[in-house]
């Protein structure tokens, strides 16, 4: 089994069970042998629950129960008592640690804390008793496919952007090009006889930016033609057009908050997006990241609420 895909799971769970909580914890997954899978500390989980949540992980997963279950038989007197003073003390009878099984295979431990050992607990049970059925299968977004007239016009634009060529194939009728932008897990496609599509009908493609004039200036000394930097006052995301679109960057500079676009030889439209800080499913009181509305609005889907006020 893919090992790491298992954990990346459970702590996706783990954290999405804490969101609903509003509880912002630590989840360390560890294999049998003690070695780390994965460790994350969700914004606004205390800075000591990274370490403890480890040693949760690592008590289930070496000694095959739960650290709640684990707590009256270390107590003094008991046969397992000897046990906290093993390993350095890595050992914890604290409750928020599970062992996790694959076919009936004990393959590893998963610690949470972050909140009152109920709480740890609460949101643990509850991530693990999450129905196979609810349970997410990551999809990533591969390659988008640009309808374009001239494949050789359409690979000099995209080179001088100074994007990777990966394929140029040409067959019978036929020709594939793609590229990836610089940083980007998702790459473009174009070239003859790959879309119906009109040339030029794609538009609105995001690139994400982590400093917008210094794109758009580099994007300038490229020979691109690119538009001044722009933002929309909802605060949420842009318009297509309308009053709300006005001239600069957000004048606060929030992340997500912030535009300039061009488009290809053909028409195909791009979007350069400032992004400083991402979101999560948890915006911490006091984080003035990213616009008042944009905060309102994930806070109000978090709450269960849905996304729409």
């Amino acid at each position: 089994m893919d090992l790491l895909a298992f954990a990346k799971t459970i702590a996706d769970r783990v954290e999405a069970q804490s969101a609903r909580a509003k509880v912002p914890v630590a989840v360390s997954v560890i294999d049998i042998h003690g070695n780390i899978l994965l460790q994350h500390r969700m914004s606004g989980a205390p800075v000591f629950s990274i370490e403890i949540s480890e040693r949760k992980a690592y008590t289930s997963a070496l000694v095959g129960l739960r650290t709640a279950d684990l707590s009256p038989l270390v107590q003094p007197g008991q046969d397992l008592f000897p046990l906290m003073g093993l390993s350095g003390g890595r050992f914890c009878s604290m409750g928020g640690g599970a062992p996790l099984t694959s076919e009936g295979q004990l393959v590893a431990g998963v610690g949470v804390s972050g909140g009152t050992v109920e709480q740890d607990v609460a949101i643990l049970e509850a991530a693990l008793r999450e129905p196979a059925a609810t349970r997410k299968v990551d999809m990533k977004l591969e390659v988008v496919v640009l309808p374009v007239a001239d494949a050789d016009r359409a690979k000099r634009f995209y080179g001088d952007l100074g994007w990777r060529l990966d394929i140029d194939y040409a067959g019978r009728d036929y020709r594939v090009i793609q590229f990836t932008p610089p940083g980007s897990g998702c790459s473009i496609m174009f070239g003859k006889n790959v879309s119906k599509a009109a040339p030029g009908s794609v538009k609105g493609l995001h690139l994400i930016v982590s400093d917008i004039q210094a794109t758009r200036e580099d994007l300038l000394r490229r020979g691109i033609a690119v538009s001044e930097l722009f933002h929309d006052t909802g605060g949420i995301f842009h318009h297509a057009e309308g009053e709300s679109l006005v001239s600069g960057p957000n004048p606060q500079r929030k992340s997500y908050a912030s535009f300039a676009s061009f488009s290809d030889p053909d028409g195909n439209g791009w979007v350069l997006q400032e992004i400083t800080a991402r979101l999560t499913g948890h915006i911490e009181d006091g984080d003035t990241s990213f616009t008042p509305e944009l905060t309102s609005v994930v806070r109000h889907a978090t709450a269960g609420n849905g996304a729409t006020l």
